[in-house]
């Protein structure tokens, strides 16, 4: 059957090919060569980097942690081993039931943390978050989660990108920390490779940029102060980071500023974990922020455009791909096997291109130079599972506004808050 579909294939008229592979020429591939531009051209700009001189940098950092003891202290450690900037650490308890309180007690007495709340009923990060900022001294605000550890450089060069008045939030680079666990892992370090560190950097380049990291946002204190903290979440690092660019600030990417980070260690957790974020950004950046970007009275090009990137390629191409997978099936009967699967090929070699070009950029190569026969998986993985879980995410986070019932935010806070 293999050669009756070639052949099928070779007898077609360049008219028929291009209905057969619509979505790969007129979505896929556009945006891969867009991005690959872009990502160049970012390169050039990030090297241009001036670093802080006399005067070391202050920061104010957070770890928010619920139930998070047997990490917490990894994380704060890290942070006081950054050089070449002064860091206040305040650690806040937000409800834990383990022996989190006796560890950062043991913390603030060791001298490695300068301030601890404990916040003894949770009310979610975003409360955790902002209970922190009204003690926050230093101009600089660095927000992480306690499974995040830094290289001892991130903080000195995100926070050089501040030389810049108009930026208002630096977002540092990721890495999954407990990358060896297994496969689902290894997985999600090729997507971080693709999406925080290509993906970002041509977003920065485009000035695209709409979200610092929950695990690595740096911010200007006075700014974020000065437009009410943070939102509740889930997806709250996105919002502050929409309404400060809405406010005029820009928002940055930080990609030799790296951190590491725990990722869920099995296909079923990260599924959950997308579906959180997925929804989160339909209710924010669908519900929240459009009356922002689509206002007349006060229009921003860029920013318009770059929501109408987002409501695209996160919540219309998925249900395009699923259109065009039934389309396949019904003109083409058992022949829609092989051109599926032929399309799959494509996306590989789509995404072992992508794998040299984050080689390209990888500060650290070697180690992500083992990923490339994970290449392979990771496209069935971010074509099927993933594309799944967002289709599903944004029929249910339109039709049942399920964020709202996230276990993600504590049902206290989720039954206090506005609507949209």
């Amino acid at each position: 059957m293999l050669g009756d579909v070639l052949n099928f294939l070779l007898n077609q008229s360049f008219a028929s090919l291009v209905a057969m592979f619509w979505i790969i020429l007129a979505i896929e591939i556009p945006r891969y060569v867009l991005g690959a531009a872009a990502t160049v051209l970012g390169l050039i700009r990030c090297r241009q980097i001036t670093l802080p001189q006399a005067e070391a940098p202050r920061i104010s950092a957070v770890i928010p942690g619920h139930n998070d003891a047997d990490s917490l202290r990894k994380t704060a450690l890290s942070l006081r081993e950054q050089v070449s900037v002064v860091v206040q650490i305040i650690a806040v308890n937000d409800g834990s039931t383990d022996n989190t309180d006796a560890v950062c007690r043991a913390l603030e007495r060791e001298g490695v943390i300068d301030t601890y709340i404990h916040i003894r009923s949770r009310g979610g990060k975003a409360s955790a978050v902002n209970a922190a900022l009204e003690l926050a001294r230093h101009p600089h605000f660095l927000v992480t989660d306690s499974d995040t550890t830094f290289d001892r450089d991130a903080l000195r060069i995100a926070v050089s990108y501040f030389a810049d008045r108009q930026v208002a939030a630096v977002a540092g680079n990721l890495r999954v920390r407990n990358v060896d666990h297994s496969l689902a892992t290894r997985v999600q370090q090729l997507n971080y490779l693709y999406s925080i560190t290509l993906g970002r950097l041509a977003k920065d380049m485009l000035n695209f940029y709409y979200v610092a990291s929950g695990a690595f946002g740096l911010y200007r204190t006075a700014t974020v102060r000065s437009i009410g903290g943070w939102d509740f979440g889930p997806g709250e690092d996105g919002d502050i980071a929409t309404r400060l660019r809405v406010a005029g600030w820009k928002v940055r990417f930080a990609p030799h500023a790296m951190a590491m980070t725990d990722v869920p260690q099995n296909f079923v957790r990260l599924a959950r974990q997308r579906l959180r974020w997925d929804r989160s950004m339909i209710r924010l950046r669908w519900r929240k922020s459009r009356r922002y970007v689509f206002n007349r009275h006060n229009f921003k090009p860029l920013l318009a455009l770059s929501f109408v990137d987002i409501y695209f390629f996160q919540a219309i191409v998925p249900f395009l791909y699923f259109f065009y997978i039934t389309q396949l099936i019904v003109l083409y009967g058992s022949f829609a096997l092989f051109f599926v699967v032929a399309v799959q090929l494509i996306y590989f070699v789509i995404a072992l291109i992508k794998f040299c070009m984050a080689l390209a950029v990888s500060t650290r190569p070697l180690e992500d130079a083992k990923l490339l026969p994970y290449v392979p998986l990771y496209s069935l993985v971010n074509v099927y599972l993933l594309r799944f879980v967002k289709m599903f995410a944004t029929a249910n986070e339109l039709i049942f506004r399920s964020s709202y019932t996230d276990a993600y935010v504590p049902k206290k806070v989720r039954d206090q808050v506005y609507r949209y």
